[in-house]
């Protein structure tokens, strides 16, 4: 199979199309597909040129022709492009959309910086934008043949990527910038992607892919990419995370207008082709001709099953709002949705739905005209699409959710935004932070993907294990209540605090080991553990449906790690109130703050000699109640699953009811008498705590202002900062 691959299009497909079938006369072959970069439909004006190629070992080929820019289907389009007014015009992209031309051919298509987003709105999850011509979406897979095809569309901004898909058509100055803008939900979709992909797509370039290849040369040519390049912000952050997880055998790039080559050798040993191609201009290497094995034809783009399947399970947090999806709430059960999918591909077939025009064609004979048309339609195929995987349409819903979306709401619960929590923490802990010489933004010169990094690995680790929140919610409290948050709990050795047995069933180093080497790649000796675990901690509580927010960093990593600190300074599972209070306190932490971080059992897992204690092993081996205060039915249900005997390794979910969702479930449990440890049941029995039990277990959003606050102070517990400890380059050990 011939697949030829072009950089920005900038609207020349014409001239894209005459350059490949001058190519096939003048070198006796076929071009099966063509791939654009993006870009799809900006048009620049040149009267003459001429333009060059390469056809994989075959010499360099010039042809000269006259230039026709394509753009919009009609005059309406042109006020969702986003290029200055005086370059708007019509050009001869509604000839394609029309009918009139028709591409020779299968063209794919992902969206840059420059195309009308109203339309590409209308497919976001990908469709004909014309016969023969396939956008992929917003970030989409489909097979061509045999050959399984990935992209995401649009460029990265750092400001936007945390945000939901908020905009909509007419957009206004702002959101005609924004809304091309890559999000994270878009790529946290394809990182679930675990079937091989053979050719992968990006506007931008995979940062740092520049270590790659020959950088000097390309800074000889582009002087001002150099600053960039050191700095590691020439690309796109989320295009390298997908790079290092999707490891394609090819990927191509264009958005930088120039041509630059890499070859990624991953850590497994496969190799990854990186090529970035110019835009269509005189005498400027803008097209690639690639051979590949393939099934013998003809080919044709179909949908991709695993692609369908990922669409379907995470449809149902689709951000539509300025507010990120809550991905903990995803069902991570996939084999059940593969099979429903691929009973309907069975059913139907797998060719995409079939073309259809929403918007009347531009007329020549009219110019200047809008035509009849107002407004933004839905898309059939779009529609067609969503009935064919049972969801429903959203892509133009417009109103903000009304609660918090963290478990089911009760009619007594206060809603607060995001933004009102956000600002109670930054107020409740601006003082500690600076006594502590913490501070927000702590890498936004030295690392500025530092907490993108960190979020995104914590993400990824909990789609694959939805255990993983609890385990890093549990390391840092482990790690900050021994010698403070330094992150001495990762040091491995004899006698380190990893010894001590409390800590054997402690979890998620190897998050916090992935987090590391990413940082390290990108912000060598930059980032500490200590604050990789903090991160990651908060990060986690996010995943698992939790509230967002900020935390100060600049911690520095200890040299220390005893296993003797271990259990004088961390609650076990037997204590009462008042031994909790003595810790407590010894930290710098409030009664309010015991409770509210005792929250973090409503998610995790302990092991069943954990609360051992409030049963005993009778004569016979079987085991029986000791704590009548423990409900006799959630009593029978742990006996069952700890029986006596039972392996070391079996374990029981902190929260009965919502065991991977963080939210008020645990205070409920405690009014039930469903508290797994006795040192939770303590809390509602206690005279001193039982008030503040009782008001989380009827208000969530109570406890989650309250857990803001006094995570935060968690956090800074006995801090290294400054000239203090360590940056180190190996979480596990210390740099000496």
């Amino acid at each position: 199979m011939r697949i030829a691959i072009e950089g920005c299009m900038h609207g020349d497909l014409d001239t894209v199309y005459k350059t490949l079938q001058f190519a096939e006369r003048k070198n006796g072959f076929k071009i099966d597909l063509l791939l654009c970069c993006g870009d799809f439909q900006v048009f620049f004006f040149f009267f003459f040129h001429c333009s060059s190629f390469k056809i994989s070992a075959f010499e360099s080929t010039e042809i000269c022709f006259q230039r026709y820019p394509v753009a919009v289907r009609n005059e309406e389009d042109l006020q969702s492009l986003n290029v200055p007014p005086k370059y708007r015009s019509m050009n001869s992209f509604w000839k394609y959309y029309s009918g009139e031309e028709v591409a020779p051919y299968p063209t794919i298509f992902i969206g840059g910086n420059h195309e009308a987003s109203n339309y590409s709105w209308e497919l976001y999850y990908g469709g004909w934008a014309a016969p023969n011509i396939y956008f992929l979406g917003f970030a989409g897979v489909v097979k061509f043949g045999n050959i399984r095809i990935g992209g995401l569309s649009g460029i990265y901004n750092s400001r936007d990527y945390h945000l939901g898909h908020y905009e909509r058509p007419p957009y206004n100055e702002k959101t005609i910038r924004s809304v091309y803008h890559v999000r994270e939900y878009d790529v946290h979709k394809l990182m679930q992607v675990e079937e091989p992909i053979d050719i992968f797509l990006s506007h931008d370039w995979p940062v740092g892919i520049t270590d790659y290849g020959k950088w000097e040369e390309l800074v000889r040519r582009k002087p001002y990419f150099e600053k960039e390049i050191q700095e590691r912000t020439l690309g796109s952050v989320a295009a390298a995370q997908l790079l290092e997880n999707l490891k394609p055998p090819y990927w191509f790039s264009a958005h930088l207008h120039c041509k630059f080559s890499a070859l990624v050798q991953h850590k497994e040993g496969t190799l990854t082709k990186f090529l970035a191609l110019d835009k269509c201009l005189p005498g400027r290497p803008f097209l690639q001709v690639l051979e590949i094995e393939s099934e013998p034809g003809p080919h044709e783009i179909q949908y991709d099953e695993e692609w369908l399947a990922i669409t379907r399970r995470f449809n149902s947090i689709f951000p539509l709002t300025r507010r990120n999806a809550t991905f903990g709430s995803v069902d991570l059960e996939t084999e059940d949705c593969r099979q429903w999918v691929r009973s309907r591909l069975q059913a139907r077939g797998t060719k995409p739905f079939e073309f259809v025009q929403t918007v009347p064609c531009y007329n020549p004979s009219q110019s200047g005209s809008k035509g009849s048309f107002s407004g933004y339609p839905r898309n059939p195929q779009t529609e067609s699409f969503l009935q064919f995987l049972g969801l429903p349409y959203l892509l133009d819903c417009m109103s903000e959710p009304k609660d918090l979306s963290y478990s089911p709401a009760s009619s007594n619960q206060r809603v607060v935004s995001s933004a009102t929590l956000f600002t109670l923490v930054l107020f409740s802990i601006a003082a500690s932070a600076s006594s502590a010489n913490l501070s927000f933004n702590f890498y936004a010169a030295s690392c500025p993907t530092a907490e993108f990094i960190v979020r995104n690995t914590v993400r990824s680790a909990s789609s694959d294990d939805p255990t993983i929140p609890g385990k890093l919610l549990r390391l840092l409290f482990h790690d900050c209540f021994v010698e403070g948050c330094d992150a001495s709990v990762l040091l491995r050795g004899n006698g380190t605090e990893q010894s001590d047995p409390a800590n054997k069933s402690v979890g998620g180093f190897s998050v916090i080991d992935s987090a590391k080497r990413v940082l390290e790649f990108f912000c060598p000796g930059t980032v500490s553990c200590a604050d990789i675990v903090a991160l990651a901690a908060r990060d986690a509580v996010e995943a698992a449906g939790g509230p967002s927010f900020q935390i100060p960093t600049g911690r520095r990593d200890g040299m220390v790690s005893a296993a003797s600190n271990v259990r004088p300074n961390i609650v076990d599972t037997s204590f009462s109130v008042d031994e909790m209070i003595k810790l407590f306190s010894s930290k710098g932490l409030s009664l309010e703050d015991l409770v509210t971080l005792s929250g973090a059992h409503t998610i995790g897992a302990a092991h069943c000699n954990a609360f051992s204690d409030r049963f005993q092993e009778d004569s016979k081996g079987k085991l029986k109640l000791l704590d009548k205060s423990l409900d006799r039915n959630y009593a029978d249900e742990l006996m069952k699953k700890c029986r006596a005997g039972a392996s070391p390794s079996a374990t029981v979910n902190n929260d009965p009811e919502t065991a991977f969702m963080f939210d008020n479930q645990y205070y409920r449990n405690l009014q039930a008498h469903k508290g797994l440890f006795q040192s939770d049941s303590v809390l509602l029995n206690d005279n001193r705590t039982r008030k503040q039990v009782e008001d989380f277990a009827v208000d969530q959003v109570a406890f989650l202002e309250s857990w803001g606050q006094s995570f935060l102070k968690l956090t800074t517990i006995g801090v290294k900062t400054g000239e203090a400890g360590e940056i180190r380059r190996s979480c596990p050990t210390t740099n000496m």
